[in-house]
């Protein structure tokens, strides 16, 4: 028996019709999906390049302000925050059109500026382990753009810090070449910067030389001697960095703004130890007492001014040395002739006797310097009679201008505290003009600097004790001291036995260091570079010497900074055993200057603009 199955097939048409039509259902969702997503997409792409695009317009103007900052900031001082929100960048090439505002939405600025208060801090980034005076600044602008159909605005926030870092936080500093080839072991403690190169070998594997902080330069950092430098030829490595990320090349330079240019080239930086330009000298005082200008120059920032007469000559009576008090709040009287406190001499008899006094604590000196071959014409400066005179009360004593120092209207907040010394002897073949400074044990109380264009020479233990009776005077141990600091184009170290009767005919043999010798101060000062036939000496040779030390050890706590070549003691370097026997070498940086209440007075400063985070939304 058969059963049929035509409906079956009937109904074969309707069910492919169904699928058809369930399939086209299903295109035609995906397809309206699909539209969806490509339209949804395009919108979201269109907003999301319009926020890239106000993202980027509000971080220019943030960029434009802080350019202005910078410039200000590098050539004095940052202005009110006033001063710089109203700066919109130039867009008119821009393909759209924005309109800035502050974070509160006022379009008459171009961002929100917040410059706070300046402190002394820790900083980050790339100068991590440095202390500086640093302002904090945020800048935030917010950018709509206008005519686009879609008006998404965005907002972008930048930190920078403005930051005055002291010379004397580093343990070295170079603003020309450095080199660093010790011949016996050597530990660098501080951190190490220069602005141009750093040549650094160590003596061999047992006598390295050791880095503990931080070592960059701006150009490059390398383990091999300057290729200007004949005496360590083949000399490579065996140095030791603690830091992993050093030595660092291609670094940011650090600053020294001289005569309205940041350019640090050493003719510039060298003239804030010379005297300043008329525009910036007394009496133009207004500009000579400028905080970010005239205050530069040493000489218009120190207490006491000392000079001589042209033929300043030893023990010359009278009139042959002069000595000014300055004080920029003691107007009209701004600099004061200080008058000799020791009778000399008596011009004329009867009623017409004119008494001549000399100074006690400052005179002239001469004495041979065998690396320059000259003989040297002094300022002489001792300082513990200047310490003396700084306590006397009479009508010639020093105690009258420590009170205009330090009270008062006429206040500066301190004792005096810097010296600034010009000796006009003119320099010649055979005369050097020079400033020395002897019985240096004790310095006054509030510390000491001691600033000249001339060469400068330390006679004995520097600043070792402040009561007479405890003494530092071993590497590392600065409890005994008051802040103080060495600037000169050259500075020399003759030992307590020095005599100046030396002769250029004196064997070294005749001029013994038989003692261990202590200097605990800042020293910045000029170098002769190396040049191909001679070696500059590098950093182990940085303070001269001009005796045999015959094993006899120099101890040396402070920072070592090079700012320039040497203007006056000009002659190379030779090595040891020709005009001096070199000394056992223990050098270290004075940690107390981390602080900034124990930084030398007259610290100069070198400026770094730190940028910090960028937000935006």
């Amino acid at each position: 028996m058969q059963f049929p199955c035509l409906s079956q097939r009937r109904k074969a048409p309707g069910y492919a019709l169904v699928m058809v039509m369930i399939s086209m259902a299903l295109l035609l969702m995906i397809f309206g999906t699909t539209l969806f997503w490509a339209s949804t997409n395009s919108r979201i792409t269109v907003r999301n390049n319009m926020f890239n695009a106000s993202q980027c317009a509000a971080e220019s103007a943030t960029e434009n302000i802080m350019t202005y900052m910078m410039r200000d900031f590098s050539y004095g001082a940052l202005g009110s925050p006033s001063s710089y929100n109203l700066f919109p960048p130039t867009n008119s090439s821009w393909p759209m059109a924005f309109q800035w505002s502050d974070t509160n939405g006022n379009t008459a600025n171009a961002a929100s500026v917040n410059i706070g208060p300046s402190q002394f801090t820790l900083l980050n980034s790339q100068y991590n382990g440095l202390y500086a005076y640093a302002t904090p600044v945020t800048i935030a602008s917010r950018a709509k753009p206008l005519g686009q159909g879609v008006n998404l605005s965005a907002t972008v926030a930048q930190t920078v810090q403005f930051a005055i870092i002291p010379l004397f936080q580093f343990a070295i500093f170079y603003n020309v070449d450095m080199e660093i080839n010790p011949g016996a072991a050597m530990t660098v403690n501080g951190h190490v910067h220069s602005n141009v190169h750093i040549w650094a070998t160590g003596s061999s594997s047992s006598a390295p030389l050791t880095f503990s902080n931080e070592v960059e330069a701006a150009q490059m950092a390398t383990n091999v001697p300057s290729p200007l430098d004949p005496t360590n030829k083949g000399r490579s490595g065996n140095v030791i960095y603690a830091d992993p990320s050093s030595p660092l090349s291609d670094y940011s330079t650090l600053n020294l703004p001289i005569g309205n240019t940041t350019n640090n080239n050493p003719t510039n930086v060298l003239a804030i130890l010379n005297l300043p330009p008329p525009t910036n000298a007394p009496p133009n005082y207004a500009a000579a007492y400028s905080p970010t200008n005239g205050m530069i120059y040493l000489a218009n920032a120190s207490d006491l001014i000392v000079s001589n007469a042209f033929n300043g000559t030893n023990n010359t009576k009278g009139t042959n040395i002069s000595v000014f008090y300055q004080n920029p709040n003691n107007g009209p009287n701004y600099i004061i002739p200080v008058s000799g406190d020791v009778p000399v001499a008596t011009n004329g008899s009867g009623t017409n006797a004119v008494v001549v006094y000399d100074y006690s604590w400052v005179t002239n000196s001469t004495y041979y310097d065998f690396r320059e071959s000259d003989t040297v014409q002094a300022v002489n400066i001792d300082v513990g009679k200047l310490n003396t005179w700084l306590t006397n009360s009479s009508s010639r004593g020093g105690a009258q201008y420590n009170t205009l120092n330090n009270s008062g209207s006429t206040s500066k907040g301190h004792n005096i505290y810097s010296i600034y010394v010009q000796n006009t002897v003119p320099m010649s073949s055979k005369t050097l003009p020079a400033v020395r400074l002897v019985n240096g044990q004790q310095l006054p109380p509030s510390g000491l600097t001691v600033a000249t264009p001339n060469p400068l020479y330390v006679m004995g233990n520097y600043n070792t004790t402040t009561n007479g009776s405890q003494f530092s005077t071993a590497l590392g141990d600065t409890k005994n001291t008051v802040p103080a600091s060495l600037m000169g184009d050259s500075i020399t170290i003759l030992s307590s036995v020095w005599s100046d009767s030396y002769a250029t005919n004196t064997a070294l043999s005749s001029r013994l260091a038989n003692v261990d010798t202590t200097i605990n101060a800042a020293a910045l000062e000029g170098i002769v570079p190396s040049n191909g036939t001679n070696y500059s000496g590098g950093v182990e040779n940085f303070l001269r010497l001009q005796q045999d030390w015959g094993g006899h050890t120099l101890f040396y706590n402070g920072s070592i900074v090079v700012m320039f070549p040497s203007q006056y003691a000009t002659n190379a370097w030779i090595t040891p055993g020709t005009y001096y026997g070199a000394p056992a070498r223990k050098w270290g940086f004075d940690t107390n200057f981390m602080a900034s209440g124990r930084l030398p007075p007259l610290t100069p400063t070198v400026k770094a603009t730190i940028r910090g985070n960028w937000d935006s939304w």
